[in-house]
């Protein structure tokens, strides 16, 4: 970036600091005439003074209205007036019990349909029956994680476990109605952007569609945005 400033042509008027209009070396003058060209520059730089894409402002908004959230959500209160209502505490054990109650037991590969895993004529599972089961392997840890989680969450709430950080981080965003960070983890879990309850319903009818070609064979029709990596599916497709 400093390649463009420190040089030769510098000292010419008029010339272009960037691709942009706006920014240029202004012609020899007066302190006064110097400082109503700088009073003209805009206040909020355009990405293409750094260098950068266009875009690097949605991302810039969107970090921003993320932080804004954010410190609106740590100033609200934690705690409702009134003798029957509820604590965060007991707010966030209901919340995991009735999650863990709903949550789908873990799909039993042993138990699939003859067809799922079907092998080829060379003796080997055919391409869509590897990529299944794939995708059958990272829900069942993904679900077996979000279980532990909600039971060491109620256990630490009650205090017969130590509150950790990944535990008070958890027990904050369900407060707060968001998916913790490590459930929409790469490493774990699939991106999603959806509040928490609408997260739990869209993985359950996640866990619905893949039992079903599991248990019941290759569906007439697949729900390829449930996939964990919907480009695997098309490779296995082709």
């Amino acid at each position: 970036m400093l390649k463009n400033l420190y040089r030769s042509e510098i000292m010419q008027d008029g010339y272009r600091l960037s691709k942009l209009d706006t920014y240029y070396a202004p012609p020899e003058g007066t302190l006064a005439e110097a400082l109503n060209y700088v009073s003209q520059l805009p206040l909020d730089e355009d990405p293409e003074v750094f260098g950068l894409h266009s875009n690097a402002n949605l991302a810039f908004d969107l970090k921003t209205v993320g932080y804004f959230f954010d410190t609106v959500l740590v100033m609200q209160p934690r705690a409702s007036g009134g003798k029957s209502a509820k604590t965060p505490e007991e707010l966030v054990t209901d919340l995991c019990v009735a999650m863990r109650n709903d949550l789908p037991a873990n799909m039993d590969i042993s138990k699939a349909h003859p067809d799922t895993f079907a092998e080829t004529e060379k003796g080997v599972i055919n391409s869509l029956g590897v990529f299944v089961r794939q995708e059958l392997e990272r829900f069942n840890k993904l679900l077996g994680v979000i279980r532990v989680n909600l039971v060491q969450l109620e256990k630490a709430i009650q205090g017969t476990v130590v509150m950790s950080m990944d535990l008070e981080k958890m027990f904050g965003n369900f407060l707060d109605g968001k998916v913790p960070l490590a459930w929409t983890d790469n490493a774990l879990g699939y991106p999603c952007l959806k509040p928490l309850g609408s997260y739990m319903k869209d993985l359950i009818k996640r866990i619905e569609f893949m039992s079903g070609w599991l248990y019941n064979g290759p569906p007439l029709s697949y729900w390829v945005p449930s996939f964990f990596f919907p480009q695997g599916f098309i490779t296995a497709s082709m």
